[in-house]
């Protein structure tokens, strides 16, 4: 590893243990596709917020969903730009750990009470106490759905452990994000790729104190 990437890893897992999940995402994005311009996207970010009239979940749609288009990508789901932050804010298209994390950094922006929520084989957010799935263009969720959101991604009946639904911290939805771009990178056999995917998590590991984290 050189000594940029580490720093570069360093710098990621720092930012997620801050709830700096924006920057951080960017920072990301950077390893992938250098000169990104991270101010140019944390603006935007901010100028959604601004947009937002309301403190819950009806709110965050109208800008993110409604008026902006920004939801899942159902026709090339396993592309790698759907894990990039400045990708997703372009395409208007990503992946649902990488939509929720727009939701969370727009929604906090707004001060609105946001938390990422990890089920399985799926990411959704609570915004403003309300389970919201950013994927499906932010459309609210109860226990019913969110049983079949899981069903869909793992197969098997509808099924949801309460546990599941518990809120998950920023060096959590960072760690999804970057293992869903290790399937991506692994199945692409694309190595160079894969080493900063793994310093990345490496460094979270360290942050979380948590070694099975590692690769």
């Amino acid at each position: 590893m050189t000594p940029l990437l580490d720093a570069t890893a360093r710098r990621v897992a720092e930012l997620a243990a801050d709830e700096r999940l924006a920057e951080a995402a960017l920072e990301i994005s950077a390893l992938d596709h250098p000169g990104v311009d991270r101010r140019r996207y944390l603006d935007r970010l901010d100028d959604l917020a601004g947009r937002v009239d309301g403190d819950n979940h009806l709110a965050l749609r109208r800008v993110i969903a409604i008026a902006e288009g920004i939801g899942g990508n159902v026709d090339d789901y396993y592309h790698p730009d759907n894990s990039f932050l400045d990708r997703v804010l372009d395409t208007r298209r990503g992946n649902p750990i990488t939509l929720s994390l727009l939701w969370i950094e727009v929604g906090r922006r707004a001060g609105i009470e946001m938390q990422g929520v990890g089920l399985p084989g799926h990411f959704v957010v609570f915004a403003g106490g309300q389970l919201v799935d950013p994927f499906h263009y932010g459309e609210a969720i109860g226990f019913d759905e969110a049983a079949r959101l899981v069903a869909d991604a793992l197969g098997g009946s509808p099924r949801l452990d309460r546990t599941w639904l518990e809120p998950v911290s920023g060096v959590r939805v960072l760690i999804r994000l970057l293992r869903n771009l290790e399937q991506i990178f692994r199945e692409r056999a694309d190595v160079e790729a894969l080493e900063w995917v793994f310093a990345c998590l490496g460094a979270l590991a360290r942050v979380a104190a948590d070694p099975s984290v590692s690769p």
